[in-house]
């Protein structure tokens, strides 16, 4: 997923959030991880970061299996 559609995905997601939903991202590349965006726009929101500022490590806490 390139950044661009990252921060799509996480716009999406806080929209979604607004009226009770939530985004189902379906990557077109089974090989692709997925991740909880609900969750990581919350731990940069109280860590006061940016997603794409986030490490790998800290990503991988975030990978939906």
């Amino acid at each position: 997923m390139s950044e661009k559609e990252f921060m799509e995905v996480c716009e999406l997601d806080n929209i979604a959030d607004e009226a009770g939903g939530f985004v189902a991202y379906h990557p077109t590349d089974e090989n692709e991880v997925q991740y909880d965006y609900r969750a990581i726009i919350e731990y940069c929101r109280k860590r006061g970061i940016e997603p794409l500022d986030m490490t790998i490590r800290e990503m991988q806490q975030f990978i939906v299996a």
